[in-house]
């Protein structure tokens, strides 16, 4: 009995998809070049598996997490700092 429950509890987990909370939140955009241009905006934020989502009007971004520290440089810490080297930092705001 228990572990026939068990075994219809596992499967539930497994079977139902991972859905991931998007979160409304405030970005700022440096955008690095000859000049340096900041830009503040409204965004939305989903992460899923470590994998990350922005969006905005105006902007999208996806930072994998299979690039993290080869193509981007993650900072965990409020904002939460995203870096693409010569490119630019995306900071959001929770």
């Amino acid at each position: 009995m228990i572990r026939t429950t068990l075994t219809a509890i596992a499967a539930t987990l497994l079977a139902a998809p991972a859905m991931a909370e998007i979160s409304p939140s405030k970005c700022r955009l440096i955008r690095y070049g000859d000049t340096n241009t900041v830009e503040t905006f409204n965004c939305d934020f989903r992460q899923a598996f470590g994998n990350v989502q922005v969006w905005s009007d105006r902007w999208n971004f996806e930072f994998p997490i299979a690039e993290q520290g080869k193509s981007f440089i993650r900072i965990n810490r409020i904002p939460l700092t995203f870096t693409r080297n010569g490119q630019y930092t995306l900071e959001v705001s929770q």
